[in-house]
C-alpha cells in the first residue's frame, strides 16, 4: 500500500488538530439538498466538512452534532473498510430514503513534494428516477445482457464492478460495452452514456 500513495496539495495539520472544530466552525451553510464534501485523511477520518455532508450522514438526527469519531465510521461502513485500498470505489447508501452515492477522490501535491495523503469524498443523492433505457434498447437492438450493461454504465461502475453485479468476468463485460459502442456507433464508454442521457 505504501507505493500506492499519492502526495496531496499543500501542508496537512496534524492528526488531531481539527477534531474540537470540525463541526463547530458552520459558518458557511450550504444549500439544503446540495451535494456533500468531506476532506479526510486516509483512515477517513475527517479534516474539514460541509453541512451538506453532516446533514447527509446525521439524517434524520439533524440536531444531533456528529463528532469527528461518528463521522469515521459512518463512511468506513459506507465503503466496507476501515482505510484507504487501492481496490476503493464509489458506494452507493441510504440516507432517510434518500440514496446517495459516495465517491473517493485523492488529491495530488503540484510540488512533487511527498505529503500525507488526503481523501475528498462527494457525497451526491441519486435522482429519484433511473433513466428507462427501454427506447434506447429497442433502437439499437440492445439484448437483454447489453441492456443491463448499459444501466451501470449510466451509473458510473467501473468494468470490474459490472462483471461483479452481472457475475461474468471483466472480459465479458468488456465484449459488452464493445457490441453496445457497435450498435450506437461511438466510441467510448462516454460515448454510449452521452447518447442516452442526450436521447
Amino acid at each position: 500500500m505504501a507505493g500506492e500513495r499519492r502526495k496531496v496539495l499543500g501542508p496537512v495539520a496534524p492528526r488531531g488538530q481539527h477534531s474540537g472544530q470540525l463541526l463547530a466552525s458552520g459558518s458557511t451553510r450550504t444549500p439544503e439538498g446540495g451535494p456533500g464534501f468531506l476532506l479526510t485523511d486516509d483512515t477517513f477520518r475527517p479534516i474539514y466538512t460541509n453541512s451538506s455532508a453532516l446533514r447527509i450522514l446525521n439524517y434524520p438526527k439533524e440536531a444531533q452534532i456528529a463528532t469527528p469519531r461518528d463521522v469515521q465510521e459512518h463512511v468506513r461502513r459506507i465503503f466496507h473498510t476501515d482505510g484507504l485500498t487501492t481496490r476503493l470505489r464509489s458506494a452507493d447508501f441510504l440516507s432517510g430514503r434518500r440514496r446517495y452515492v459516495c465517491r473517493p477522490f485523492f488529491l495530488e501535491s503540484i510540488d512533487g513534494n511527498p505529503r500525507p495523503l488526503i481523501v475528498v469524498i462527494l457525497l451526491e443523492r441519486r435522482s429519484r428516477e433511473p433513466v428507462d433505457v427501454s427506447e434506447i434498447s429497442r433502437r439499437f437492438h440492445l439484448s437483454p445482457r447489453e441492456r443491463e450493461t448499459v444501466q451501470y454504465l449510466i451509473r458510473g461502475l467501473t468494468t470490474k464492478e459490472v462483471g461483479e453485479r452481472m457475475s461474468v468476468s471483466p472480459n465479458t463485460v468488456k465484449q459488452f460495452v464493445r457490441l453496445i459502442m457497435s450498435k450506437m456507433r461511438v466510441t467510448t464508454r462516454l460515448g454510449v452514456v452521452g447518447k442516452i442521457l442526450g436521447a
